[in-house]
């Protein structure tokens, strides 16, 4: 594999642009072309980023203290007064929105009610069940009769303490990943603070199938469209390391949250994966940057494990919050804040994935 790489220019701003050019780490056999991406601030910022979904010029934002935002991506502007959902704890509102997935024709929102709460695509409300028994750690991929939930299902849901199941539209739950039975309860609640919302997460495969991966160890779980898993591989960038599970410190309230940002970003923290082609999966992992913040580089691999582009730097994405939203178009889209702090400001990043080609 060839080690040549080109740090990207940018400039950060509204409508500012972020350019890369030249031969990427790459197989010796495989041209990758320039890419290029634009940064976009929001004019109100976010409480504090966990999902997006992108639709066309469109940004669904679920914010914890002001509902479902859309938000113009080319203005950056809201383009309502308030929440797209009822707000509140009666059946068909939702309260602290945090989790939203959209697909086949529909949405779930996961909230502070602990409800799962499915809306069709004009937002009129479909059907709920409570969540009592299983929480969200990180975007939910929504189909036609179950949802996949990166997350937690207790055992008196799944008979396991699962952080990936099936949840189908009674509420059942079918564990497909779960902690090992005899890991200690104050080690299971470190892996659970630090899985989700920031790292690893799903993202769904044209053919109907899914990929999971998990930020702890870089692993890429590929499932069929019968949550089969079919393979299993992991990500190859040499600078990832996993955790330090044993300078995470404890966090039993938000006073703690500063202090636990800090140990997060020092880590290495791989995003939720996100499909760019019909063969090509597209990883973005940040790197420790300084005090609370980070950098980001993007890995590129065939579905087979294989890769393509490896620790390309995005010079510019500097963080200290950032999701790989779930946009439509094969497309890139970023969100993140200035800093770990809640309501900082609130970017948008549109990264252009160069296209690859065989000779």
């Amino acid at each position: 594999m060839g080690s040549m790489t080109h740090a990207c220019r940018a400039l950060v701003g509204v409508g500012a642009a972020l350019l890369c050019a030249g031969v990427l780490a790459a197989p010796a056999d495989t041209t990758v072309e320039p890419c290029s991406a634009r940064a976009l601030n929001l004019e109100q910022p976010a409480y504090m980023i966990v999902d997006a979904v992108v639709r066309g010029d469109r940004l669904l934002l679920p914010d914890y203290t002001r509902g479902l935002r859309e938000v113009d991506l080319l203005t950056g502007k809201d383009l309502r007064p308030r929440s797209i959902l009822p707000l509140g704890t009666q059946r068909g509102e939702v309260k602290g929105p945090q989790h939203l997935g959209c697909g086949a024709g529909r949405c779930v929102v996961f909230g502070d009610r602990y409800f799962w709460v499915f809306f069709d695509r004009s937002w009129k409300f479909l059907h709920e069940y409570p969540g009592f028994t299983s929480t969200a750690s990180g975007q939910p991929l929504v189909f036609d009769d179950r949802i996949v939930v990166y997350g937690v299902a207790r055992a008196e849901a799944s008979g396991t303490t699962a952080y990936l199941y099936v949840q189908y539209d009674d509420g059942g739950v079918f564990p497909l990943q779960e902690f090992p039975m005899n890991m200690p309860i104050p080690e299971i609640v470190k892996h659970i603070q630090f899985k989700g919302i920031i790292t690893g997460g799903l993202t769904a495969l044209p053919d109907g199938g899914w990929i999971f991966l998990d930020p702890r160890s870089y692993s890429v779980y590929v499932f069929d469209r019968h949550d089969r898993l079919r393979k299993a591989w992991n990500g190859a960038n040499p600078r990832f390391r996993v955790p330090n599970w044993k300078a995470a410190p404890e966090v039993h309230d938000d006073s703690g949250r500063e202090t636990y940002a800090r140990w997060q970003l020092s880590q290495p923290l791989v995003k939720r994966p996100v499909v760019v082609g019909d063969d090509l999966l597209a990883v973005v992992i940040g790197l420790p940057d300084g005090p609370l913040r980070q950098r980001h580089e993007l890995d590129l691999y065939r579905l087979s494990g294989e890769p393509v582009a490896i620790g390309v730097p995005i010079t510019g994405v500097d963080a200290g919050r950032l999701v790989a939203s779930d946009a439509d178009a094969e497309r890139l889209m970023l969100v993140g804040q200035e800093t770990w702090e809640p309501s900082a400001r609130t970017i948008v990043w549109n990264v252009d994935v160069p296209s690859v080609e065989q000779p």
